[in-house]
């Protein structure tokens, strides 16, 4: 008998993503990221399936598998990383060059929980918008040490390369407390600025309770652009934009049996690039 429990470990400097015909590409900005597991391998079968949340089915022996629940986003710390590499990706797609504004709102009073912040920030919002109907952004919630929440806010005009927005703009529409407005940096890495926050050891996470997404975004903030190419054509778009590897790995995940041995049940193979010449820093 099985135990229900599934986990994963990460292989690095795994090179299979060559042995695959399809790879799934992801571009935001001058990264490019490819993926392909198991299940996009025409000549491998996958072992796992998944039924709904949390349930899985191991298509070999036709198990069940349940994977472990978590309670809280801190204690689930796989799926808040998750989100802040969505965050670096989306950050990329849209402010790489740094053109912008970075923008810190805090609190005088802490409020009473995330939704009154989400309700000070929607007001907040369309008051912004109403005067600069082109502008987007991307928010990031977070707590301080003593556990108070602030929103921290990158600001763009989505329709010029330029814009200006005034302390004292922001300071007229946001009465909840303290401000901070600085055009955005050269050279900084705000993506890597916000992921490198999101560590095991970190506790304040746990102040992160189910439903609390950590970042929010405007409409008019643009996704990163995927599709699925073959390695051919792949290769032709790693020559033409000049990309060089800067980390490869693979993620086996694995059934775990009670006398202590596993078996895998599908395996994630992952290439990072990034163009050559551009070096960012935090």
């Amino acid at each position: 008998m099985s135990s229900n429990e599934i986990i994963v470990r990460k292989e690095k400097n795994d090179n299979g993503l060559e042995d695959f015909y399809y790879v799934k590409a992801t571009k935001y900005g001058d990264y490019l990221d490819l993926m392909a597991c198991t299940n996009s391998c025409r000549k491998k079968k996958p072992n796992c399936k998944k039924v709904s949340k949390g349930i899985y089915v191991n298509t070999v022996t036709n198990e069940q598998i349940i994977a472990k629940e978590h309670f809280s986003r801190g204690e689930n710390f796989r799926l808040l990383k998750k989100s802040a590499d969505n965050l670096y990706k989306l950050i990329h797609s849209n402010f790489y060059k740094n053109i912008g504004f970075h923008c810190v709102l805090t609190y005088s009073k802490s409020p009473a929980d995330t939704e009154e912040v989400y309700h000070d920030f929607k007001i907040f919002w369309q008051k912004i918008r109403y005067r600069y109907p082109n502008m987007g952004y991307i928010s990031i919630l977070e707590p301080t040490q003593k556990g108070a929440w602030h929103i921290h806010l990158l600001l763009k005009d989505m329709k010029k390369s330029k814009m200006f927005i005034s302390y004292y703009t922001i300071r007229e529409y946001w009465k909840k407390g303290m401000c901070h407005i600085t055009p955005m940096c050269e050279g900084v890495d705000y993506g890597q600025y916000f992921r490198k926050k999101i560590t095991e050891n970190n506790d304040l996470l746990n102040l992160y309770k189910p439903g609390v997404r950590y970042f929010r975004h405007s409409r008019n903030i643009k996704k990163p652009v995927t599709f699925t190419a073959t390695s051919n054509e792949i290769n032709n778009l790693i020559e033409k934009g000049h990309y060089e590897l800067t980390d490869q790995y693979s993620l086996s995940v694995n059934q775990l049996y009670y006398d202590g041995s596993e078996s895998t049940l599908n395996k994630i193979f992952y290439k990072k690039l990034k163009k050559k010449g551009e070096d960012n820093c935090v």
